[in-house]
């Protein structure tokens, strides 16, 4: 593996590591509901990411992407839409993860869809692995080897990170204080992923420039 690339996974963790709608949604879904309920989002993350890192190190082009496309942003602000009135839904949780019914498979659906999409098309991410990436992709290329192994490890580094913030989130004591706030916690939830997809919408339909949505920090954060 190129030298570059630990340094370059230090600053992808501090990346995952911002706030931003996944960080939200993922806590409150791990914290109200467990960490099964959790898992269909972070694997769409993990294949969101991978696959946006493949398409980095295929097309050494994106270097000059600067904004999301018009259908990118429209996708990933009506999947957080989806998200954020999933995760306002009212369950009367009860107090244990078995009181729960199972996800369906629609609702797990729509969680991979929302993790896939935000992490394909954020634009930290983007700008992060068009300026980072591509310059080690073309190292490995010049040495003859694959990017396969180099597309492997950030896609478990995704998945990994979002599955022990879930994990931390669907501890007891952290579920406990939770679910005694569940009403307040879902609205906020629900409300802030709102506001986040807000302008990727906003920007999809060119009422807004598309390079502002590099300013909103929360949806610069994960991934």
């Amino acid at each position: 593996m190129p030298p570059e690339l630990g340094a370059f996974m230090l600053g992808y963790l501090l990346i995952l590591a911002s706030p931003g709608p996944n960080m939200v949604a993922i806590g409150t879904i791990a914290a109200l509901e467990g960490l099964t309920s959790a898992l269909p989002m972070i694997a769409g993350i993990a294949f969101g990411v991978g696959g946006l890192a493949s398409f980095v190190l295929a097309v050494s082009e994106l270097m000059q992407v600067e904004t999301l496309s018009p259908a990118l942003q429209f996708l990933a602000g009506g999947m957080l839409l989806t998200v954020a009135w999933a995760i306002s839904r009212t369950r009367n949780f009860a107090g244990n993860q078995a009181a729960n019914p199972p996800l369906r498979p629609s609702q797990g659906l729509a969680l991979f869809l929302a993790g896939f999409s935000t992490a394909a098309s954020n634009p930290v991410t983007i700008a992060y692995f068009a300026a980072a990436l591509v310059p080690i992709g073309r190292m490995t290329a010049l040495e003859g080897k694959s990017n396969l192994a180099i597309i492997l490890i950030i896609t478990g580094a995704a998945a990994l990170f979002w599955t022990l913030c879930a994990a931390l989130m669907a501890r007891p004591t952290m579920r406990r204080f939770v679910q005694r706030r569940e009403g307040l916690i879902r609205g906020v939830a629900a409300l802030l992923i709102a506001a986040i997809a807000l302008p990727m919408l906003l920007g999809a339909f060119g009422l807004i420039p598309a390079t502002a949505l590099s300013s909103f920090s929360i949806a610069g954060g994960p991934k």
